[in-house]
């Protein structure tokens, strides 16, 4: 069984906004809430990742993580664990001192929330007078100390007319990415208007001709796995930057969320809990617990279970539960007709690797992180193949270095020794960052 690749950890509750669209429906309290894991269960469950995902990316999240007094420790365990710790944040306590501390705890990032390319509308969603300013200087301040920054957008109809805009400021700023989220309506999002389905087409298709023509930075459309039926990549097809692990909706596949209370569920916007990490190994909850296995095993139903990219796409689970109360059920927001003559898409075939690699190149693609292994090796393949290469050897690896720029911008500090592993850092407001999912 493929082991997680990434995990998003709501650390806890409490926050200092009031945004309206929250998933976690967080709470403006002082102290911590009730129920939240401790530090010593949550020092625990640290361990128990880096055991199940060695190299995984570890998302700390909340609420708002910096309000929890223990985040450096956190970090720190999560980083001598071999994981790749990232904060989430809202970004308005972030400042200098405070990136300087994270990044010398062992973090190489921070994703950083930004609904507007101008204040109204994101200090009116946020709640907040002011906390578009405070987001900006804390995307500053964690570039300032080394860290990759990634802006996040929640798309409304508000601020799609802002998209280009936002990927000209996450370019001017080092941004190594720009994550633009379409809402799934859970927690609070509930509150809020969602897009209907001709208008998430029309926006996947700006956001294609984005990604399409930039280099800089990697923009990506979240909570749509329509986009992979918009490019007409079928599952295991690569095309520029999309390749088979780009392929449907990660949840339960190689993706898991942990709440503050220590439940872990299949994305953050699936509120069913798969298991407790108070009363069972996080082992057991990955291979065995029912709603994962049937998102593993199980054919999403209506118009998903019969498309021409049922596997490719696949539909969001989390909004067909959303929508329907049904975890397989089919994505009401897609709009898409098969033509009459399109058969169901057929299951793809496991990756048969019919590239060679030579032992030596093997163990080396095994030290390199596990979030970005799998991006690794198809990159290399896929020069491989371009290149007639009789098999991946460790110098065609040292060669090709498809991640140097990837690392560089998380700081220059992949493993040691890895082909990844850059020869200086260079800034990442200066490079060609590697494409991922």
């Amino acid at each position: 069984m493929e082991a997680p690749r990434l995990i998003s950890w709501n650390l806890t509750r409490v926050c200092n906004l009031a945004c309206a669209h929250c998933y976690l429906d967080a709470v403006q309290r002082r102290r911590e809430a009730q129920g939240e894991l401790t530090t010593d269960e949550a020092l625990r469950v640290v361990e128990e990742i880096g055991a199940l995902a060695p190299g995984a990316m570890l998302v700390l999240t909340g609420g708002e993580p910096l309000a929890r007094r223990d985040l450096d420790a956190l970090v720190t365990a999560a980083a001598h664990c071999g994981l790749m710790p990232v904060i989430g944040s809202n970004g308005t306590l972030l400042d200098a001192r405070r990136a300087a501390t994270l990044r010398a705890a062992g973090a190489v990032g921070v994703g950083i929330s930004l609904d507007s390319i101008t204040p109204e509308f994101h200090d009116r969603l946020r709640g907040q007078e002011g906390a578009w300013d405070r987001a900006v200087t804390g995307l500053r301040a964690a570039r300032e100390a080394g860290l990759a920054v990634q802006v996040h957008t929640t798309l409304f109809r508000e601020n799609l007319d802002g998209i280009e805009a936002l990927a000209d400021f996450a370019e001017e700023i080092g941004a190594l990415a720009l994550n633009l989220f379409f809402l799934v309506c859970t927690g609070r999002g509930v509150t809020q208007t969602d897009l209907e389905g001709g208008e998430y087409e029309a926006a996947l298709a700006r956001i294609a001709a984005l990604q399409a023509k930039r280099d800089r930075p990697m923009i990506r459309a979240r909570c749509a796995p329509y986009v992979r039926r918009m490019l007409g990549l079928h599952a295991g097809d690569g095309n520029g930057g999309h390749a088979s692990w780009s392929s449907a909706c990660l949840a339960a596949r190689s993706y898991f969320r942990i709440t503050p209370e220590g439940r872990v569920t299949a994305c953050p916007y699936i509120p069913k809990a798969a298991g407790d990490l108070r009363a069972q190994p996080l082992a057991e909850i990955w291979e065995t617990a029912g709603d994962f296995r049937r998102l593993r095993e199980e054919l999403p139903r209506g118009k998903c279970g019969g498309c021409d990219y049922r596997f490719s796409c696949g539909g969001c689970r989390a909004r067909a539960l959303a929508t329907s109360g049904e975890l397989m059920g089919e994505d009401a927001k897609c709009g898409y007709l098969p033509p009459p003559d399109a058969a169901p898409e057929a299951r793809p075939a496991p990756d048969a690797h019919t590239i060679a690699w030579t032992p030596e190149a093997q163990a080396l693609l095994a030290r390199i992180p596990g979030f970005v292994r799998n991006r690794v090796r198809s990159r290399l393949e896929e020069a491989a193949a371009r290149e007639d290469a009789r098999a991946i050897t460790l110098d065609f690896m040292r060669a090709h270095r498809p991640q140097r720029a990837f690392f560089a911008a998380l700081g220059g500090r992949p493993q040691e020794g890895t082909a990844a592993s850059p020869g200086s850092a260079e800034p990442a407001g200066r490079m060609r960052p590697a494409a991922t999912r």
